[in-house]
């Protein structure tokens, strides 16, 4: 981890309590003067961390930031399974994305970073989401937005990958918000009649062969809609763990 993720990590192990700079810098062997710095790079990428003289810094209770160190935190001790492991090095966070799934297709043809299976890509915000048929997918802070990039040889079930990604994030949601979802033909999630949930896959293939060489799972969440269906709150961070503790599993 860098030192950004490394304040945030122990800002959200400790959220709503203060923590001073002095105990940061020495946990992490940092100067005073690169903890003071890592935490004004933190505020200007909207982090509320809250400074008080001779108190140190704190992230509000309520804060809900999307991170990987705050996704990590929220793992836990399932961090030791080698799945999921791999899964948090292959996770990557941006703070807006035109679509996580055009970002997965251009990384796959780029290649730009070490693209491995499983590997996550999660946006804050999207300006171009798109959800079936080539509608679009308004994508407003507070949701979640995330691709998943598979290989179909090693999934359990390649035939079915939607539908077994509907059915992992059903059982989330239900499990953190306590409330009924409804999974439709096109494995879109219902809570009453609103929608809360899309899922988009789509399929990359050899131009010589026509075999699928990866498969590209969009997954957005309407934050809005889960407000209005359930009293609970989770974090974000703590939903995306729940979700890739599933995606493990596939």
């Amino acid at each position: 981890m860098n030192t950004r993720e490394k304040i945030i990590q122990a800002l959200e192990a400790a959220k709503g309590e203060y923590v001073s700079g002095e105990s940061l810098a020495e946990k992490f062997g940092l100067s005073r003067n690169a903890i003071w710095k890592g935490i004004n790079e933190l505020k200007k990428d909207g982090y509320p961390i809250e400074s008080v003289r001779n108190k140190g810094y704190m992230l509000p209770g309520d804060s809900d930031m999307i991170s990987k160190a705050g996704i990590a935190l929220c793992l836990g001790d399932e961090l030791r399974s080698r799945s999921l492991s791999g899964m948090i090095d292959n996770l990557y966070v941006y703070d807006e994305l035109d679509s996580t799934n055009i970002q997965a297709r251009r990384e796959l043809l780029l290649d730009d970073f070490d693209i491995v299976h499983k590997t996550v890509i999660i946006a804050k915000t999207q300006s171009l989401g798109r959800g079936h048929r080539g509608t679009h997918f308004d994508s407003p802070d507070g949701g979640i937005y995330l691709s998943m990039i598979l290989d179909p040889a090693k999934l359990h079930r390649p035939g079915s990958v939607t539908g077994d990604v509907a059915d992992i994030v059903t059982t989330v949601l239900e499990e953190l918000y306590g409330i009924r979802v409804v999974k439709k033909k096109d494995n879109s999630l219902y809570t009453d009649r609103e929608k809360i949930c899309g899922i988009l896959t789509e399929a990359v293939s050899d131009l010589e062969t026509g075999v699928y060489s990866s498969f590209i799972v969009g997954v957005g969440i309407r934050a809005d809609a889960l407000g209005k269906a359930s009293e609970s709150k989770p974090s974000r961070n703590r939903v995306i763990a729940s979700l890739m503790m599933g995606f493990a599993k596939m």
